[in-house]
């Protein structure tokens, strides 16, 4: 298995939006190239570094997925 994977984290207005794909390009594992695509939302927050901002919004995203009623597919 090869995994692809490229992932969007925008900040709009007073939520964080992160999207994005899952591709396994292994085409002995998976012959017609499907995806995983996520969305998901988390309420914004005032982080000046980017670092910080992206890291805390991915983990956000993290811990908000392992509730299946938060999570926004």
């Amino acid at each position: 298995m090869r995994y692809v994977a490229k992932v969007h984290v925008l900040d709009v207005l007073d939520e964080i939006v992160i999207s994005g794909y899952v591709i396994d390009s292994d085409p002995l594992s998976n012959p017609d190239g499907h995806s995983w695509e996520f969305a998901y939302q988390v309420a914004s927050f005032g982080l000046d570094d980017p670092a910080e901002w992206l890291l805390t919004a991915l983990g956000r995203m993290l811990l908000d997925s392992r509730h299946p009623s938060q999570a926004k597919r």
